[in-house]
């Protein structure tokens, strides 16, 4: 197979100075081959040892990491070629480095021995998709060998090609082993490594759990935190906070209701004191944030409790109910009062609207309710 793509000197134009690191996302990764052919372009920043590029295409991105040591000679200040050999294939890269940055375009050539090779290994479809995907991952003679010392002699067809999609070479497969080894994890299965690359849980997520203290946890928890949000730094800004005894558990629950370090320290700082994790919670849960009470207290309730807040937005009643009563003359509206107003559906276009009928009768907020009350 021989990926070929378009290159021009537009390309150069614009400087693409990326610097952040993309996982494979396969809803991006769509490769689209026809007659072998696909355009694209790349950007490469290089840090230290290593070269992060960026693969573009008419509908998909990806981005992988490769040790500088593999490329050779980069072309800087002008236009130039440079190559990185595998044995999985060639890839052959045009363009330019100014400084650290590259871009241009690449040429993609898969090596039919080595595919041969996989064949008779037996694996099938070996289409050029993941041609692509075994080279990126640098998946070789040598790598077979690596699995087989580390108790994955048997590898499917269908495991084979998830290790290729997921990126999963010896470096992340190391850290992954050595994890499971050192942490008690044990013999991990392909699959479950694999499900744990696609969730994004690293050996170093899992490692920054136990480092704070959460030892003795399964990966399945691992796989939780990692989908719910979760992370090690979540749980110490709490922790600094002076929540000592927080539970992964518990630390779910807050990320699900949208407790973080600084809802509380936002709410703390308006001189409400230590609050505790369930009370924020229960804040979260029914709306209460600094910002609205902030609006009550500009209202001149300055001495506003959470559970007052908390009741107001539970009936309805905002900064902008109480001015629109206030306007109407009660410059005396009571929070109590706002709230009992609300509860009877006594809103400030009702109000307006029996104001309007110049009903002599009507002239205190209990009036309002009552005559509310009968259906009027």
């Amino acid at each position: 197979m021989v990926l070929v793509t378009a290159f021009s000197n537009n390309l150069f134009a614009q400087q693409k100075a990326k610097t952040e690191k993309k996982e494979k996302n396969d809803d991006e990764d769509n490769w689209n081959f026809n007659n072998n052919r696909a355009p694209g372009t790349w950007d490469a920043v290089v840090k230290d040892d290593q070269i992060n590029i960026q693969f573009y295409g008419a509908h998909w991105s990806s981005g992988r990491d490769f040790p500088l040591p593999e490329f050779g000679t980069l072309p800087n200040g002008k236009i130039g070629e440079f190559n990185l050999n595998r044995e999985a294939g060639k890839m052959t890269f045009k363009g330019v480095f100014e400084s650290q940055f590259g871009h241009g375009s690449y040429q993609f050539v898969e090596n039919t021995q080595f595919k041969a090779y996989l064949e008779q290994r037996g694996y099938k479809n070996l289409d050029d998709q993941l041609m692509l995907d075994v080279f990126f991952t640098d998946i070789n003679k040598a790598y077979f060998d690596y699995m087989k010392a580390n108790g994955y002699a048997n590898i499917t067809n269908d495991q084979f090609k998830d290790l290729a999609e997921q990126n999963l070479n010896r470096k992340k497969l190391a850290e992954y082993f050595d994890l499971f080894k050192t942490e008690g994890y044990g013999h991990q299965s392909i699959d479950k490594i694999v499900e744990l690359r696609e969730h994004g849980v690293s050996a170093r997520f899992v490692s920054d759990f136990h480092q704070i203290g959460f030892k003795n946890f399964p990966l399945d928890k691992a796989l939780e935190l990692r989908d719910h949000g979760v992370s090690a730094k979540y749980i110490t800004e709490f922790t600094k906070m002076g929540y000592k005894d927080i539970t992964l558990d518990k630390a779910l629950d807050l990320r699900d209701h949208g407790v973080s370090p600084d809802f509380i320290n936002s709410i703390q700082k308006m001189g409400y004191g230590t609050l505790t994790l369930d009370k924020a919670q229960e804040l979260r849960d029914h709306g209460v944030s600094p910002k609205f009470i902030s609006s009550i207290q500009d209202m001149g309730y300055k001495n506003i409790t959470l559970d007052k807040a908390q009741e107001l937005k539970d009936h309805g009643v905002n900064s902008e109910f109480i001015s629109g009563v206030q306007k109407l003359g009660f410059k005396d509206l009571t929070l109590d009062k706002a709230q009992e107003l609300r509860d009877h559906g006594v809103t400030v276009a009702y109000m307006q609207k029996v104001k309007s009928k110049n009903l002599g009768d009507i002239k205190t907020l209990d009036d309002y309710i009552k005559l509310k009350d009968t259906g009027f």
